[in-house]
């Protein structure tokens, strides 16, 4: 397949599938464009007060993923900036209680190698949705199969909507939830591009203090699943109505 595996149109994300010019918008694109004016505004206002910020934390996120991308492949962690190395510290202990990893960035099975381009980009999509992404891991513990996703964070996480009295978890609580999200659209593409069905999903969340391990499993993970199948179609009706508004 010629062309680039991951792509942008207008500014989205974009990746191809298996089907020669069949190309899906990615997870993270449905999730910025059906975001609520409320997230939006935050965003941009946290872009005003701290400039270059977003390109910082991307830098940093990418270095960590790698990191843990070649620790898990038994690799030399390499050199990372003095300034990540709190970020790198206490993730390996969570990926050691592994039994083994069938995903880390791109599949660790051979058979698996048609989700990856032939510029070394892996993806995985699903049809019947219309979306792709790229899970960071799959790994397995016992028998159960675990959906993996890293992220680092300058605060730490939060599972629980914060009091009325408290409102300073509720940014923790809502990167959770939209990471929570992520998993639940990748866990559906899993199964349907590579046939296996995910158990549970697991945040690994890094913080320079703190290292924190939330992980969904049945009920929980059903109830993402459900929101991110609302994302996508409220992503296409937006989709629509764009249509509708160029071809007037």
């Amino acid at each position: 397949m010629d062309g680039p595996t991951r792509f942008e149109i207008d500014g989205a994300r974009h990746y191809t599938t298996d089907i020669p010019g069949k190309a899906y918008p990615s997870v993270t694109t449905i999730l910025g464009k059906t975001a609520s004016e409320h997230a939006k505004k935050m965003l941009h206002n946290w872009g005003l007060k701290n400039p270059g910020g977003k390109e910082k934390a991307a830098a940093r996120g990418t270095a960590i993923h790698a990191a843990c991308e070649r620790y898990i492949r038994g690799l030399p962690v390499g050199d990372l900036p003095e300034d990540y190395l709190p970020f790198w510290q206490g993730l390996s202990q969570h990926l050691d209680k592994y039994d083994h990893f069938l995903w880390s960035e791109k599949p660790l099975k051979p058979e698996w190698d048609y989700c990856t381009g032939k510029d070394g980009i892996s993806r995985v999509w699903s049809h019947k949705y219309g979306f792709c992404g790229c899970p960071d891991l799959i790994g397995v513990r016992g028998d159960v199969v675990i959906l993996g996703d890293f992220k680092t964070s300058n605060q730490p996480y939060c599972r629980y909507f914060p009091t009325k009295t408290d409102r300073s978890n509720f940014t923790g609580w809502s990167k959770l939830n939209k990471c929570g999200l992520q998993l639940a659209a990748y866990a559906l593409a899993i199964e349907e591009t590579l046939g296996i069905s995910v158990d549970c999903a697991q945040i690994l969340v890094s913080t320079p203090e703190i290292d924190q391990s939330f992980i969904f499993h049945g009920d929980e993970l059903g109830r993402f699943r459900t929101k991110w199948l609302q994302k996508v179609r409220r992503y296409g009706e937006l989709k629509e109505l764009e249509e509708q508004e160029e071809s007037k």
